[in-house]
């Protein structure tokens, strides 16, 4: 019995110094959702650059997430969609499904990059590999993305998901 309250007093212990550390993200958020956004950029970008004290979670690529949407999603007509496309590409290779996701539909739209629905069917395909119900959606798009391609598209699509799945996302369309 004891055993088991110090094994949770740890457990406690050890989610209150990861909150206590994780801070600078929840205060971008809370900047953020005050529309301040060059402040939540600010607060953001030292974990997107350097990523964390944190040595469980490593909050870099979503900052690096976070930052994409800011400067995609602003409505201080400040938006800079090339700028958000940087900041994807980033997280985007340390694995953020949302930033690959975001990738897809920019690539889909043509905003910020040149239209291209074969890439965009890729990254909606690598941002659907897990399991996730968010990911399960991601697919949803992907299906709409590849009737769009031909054959032959579909086939270079392919080893391109492949490619950039083994490589871990360093061989990717970017």
């Amino acid at each position: 019995m004891l055993k088991r309250g110090l094994l949770i007093l740890g457990f406690i212990a050890f989610i209150y110094v990861g909150f206590q550390l994780s801070g600078d993200m929840r205060a971008g958020d809370k900047a953020l959702a005050g529309k301040k956004y060059d402040q939540a950029i600010a607060m953001w970008e030292e974990i997107a650059e350097n990523g964390s004290s944190i040595p469980f979670w490593n909050p870099q690529t979503k900052a690096q997430q976070k930052i994409g949407h800011v400067h995609a999603f602003r409505d201080d007509e400040k938006d800079d969609m090339e700028e958000a496309i940087q900041w994807w590409k980033r997280a985007s290779k340390g694995g953020n499904v949302v930033a690959q996701f975001a990738l897809a539909q920019a690539y889909w739209q043509g905003n910020g990059v040149e239209q291209s629905p074969e890439n965009a069917y890729i990254w909606a395909m690598v941002s659907a590999d897990g399991k996730s119900k968010s990911q399960r959606r991601y697919k949803v798009n992907a299906v709409t993305y590849k009737k769009s391609l031909t054959s032959d598209q579909e086939s270079s699509a392919a080893k391109a998901i492949q490619s950039c799945l083994d490589s871990r996302y360093e061989d990717c369309p970017y």
